[in-house]
């Protein structure tokens, strides 16, 4: 049997050359040496995008030691914002400790010796109550992020694909989001009731056959805001006088990877129907979050 460990530019592979293994015998493989050299890389980059004045406080509910020292070193090379982590192996000890306050946000694995799967967001996501649930996995499945986001969770993150910034940038807005939508209804909307379109659009000027979507939401996050870009996007493919669409991003500065997901069913049916469908304006860490999962290699992408 043999195994082998990739380190890309800024996220860690592991594959079995042979014989299957689930995910938590495959983390055995990666040693603190890979660990080093994740954090070597995450130092190269720049910002977090955090503004946090105090100390964040996570709850990481994971079995894994290596994960667990993983993104404790993730979160100390993040250039803004303090993290201090509390961990524990299992949903029951997680929920318990949750119980006694002092939690700003919760890194969720699935897969627990008590619990798995969804259920174990949904269990923990009764006690959580405004404390923002990120789930924290190896398993990439289009339809479980999905549901879980529907079903309340701030954000879906497969480890394999994060990165220090992406990580810190993640905890940072969804407790933003959270204490947002907290405050009083006439200080502050939930995400959910923007009265503000998410994306706007028009012909593009050089070309008649051309148009431009421009989105407005700065984080891509809202399952209501992406169904509402996903109609967009398709209505304008379907148009006879419309060969191709081009999604401005310059606004966006952070998304989930519901969005992504969102992003490659639109792409499939712009391909489907010959058409084109061109991702313009990313920013370097918008942009990073499409080279990490090689969606580079997929969408057409465009920055300066």
């Amino acid at each position: 049997m043999i195994w082998s460990v990739h380190v890309g530019s800024s996220n860690i592979f592991v594959m079995d050359n042979g014989d299957r293994r689930n995910a938590k015998e495959c983390e055995a493989v990666v040693t603190y040496t890979v660990s080093s050299v994740l954090v070597t890389k995450a130092r190269a980059n720049n910002e977090t995008g955090s503004n946090m004045d105090q100390p964040v406080q996570i709850l990481l509910i994971e079995d894994s030691p290596i994960f667990v020292e993983l993104t404790r070193q993730m979160l100390a090379e993040a250039k803004r914002g303090e993290f201090r982590i509390q961990c524990e192996d299992n949903l029951a000890a997680g929920i318990n400790r949750l119980a006694q306050g002092g939690i700003d946000a919760v890194l969720l694995d699935l897969t627990l010796p008590d619990s798995n799967g969804l259920d174990t967001f949904l269990k923990l996501h009764i006690a959580a109550k405004n404390v923002p649930t990120i789930i924290y996995t190896s398993v990439d499945d289009e339809a479980l992020s999905l549901s879980a986001l529907r079903h309340g969770a701030a954000d879906y993150l497969v480890k394999s694909e994060v990165n220090a910034n992406w990580l810190a940038r993640s905890l940072v807005y969804a407790i933003q989001r959270s204490r947002s939508n907290q405050l009083p209804m006439d200080s502050a909307k939930p995400d959910d009731s923007v009265i503000e379109p998410a994306i706007s659009t028009q012909r593009f000027a050089d070309s008649e056959n051309s148009w431009v979507a421009t989105v407005s939401d700065k984080r891509l996050v809202s399952m209501a805001v992406l169904e509402r870009l996903k109609s967009c996007l398709l209505g304008l493919l379907h148009r006879s006088d419309c060969e191709e669409v081009r999604v401005d991003m310059s606004q966006v500065e952070y998304i989930t990877n519901a969005a992504l997901s969102m992003l490659l069913i639109v792409h499939k049916r712009s391909t489907g129907a010959g058409k084109r469908l061109v991702l313009c304006e990313l920013k370097p860490h918008v942009r990073e979050q499409f080279t990490s999962r090689r969606f580079d290699k997929l969408f057409d992408l465009q920055w300066d």
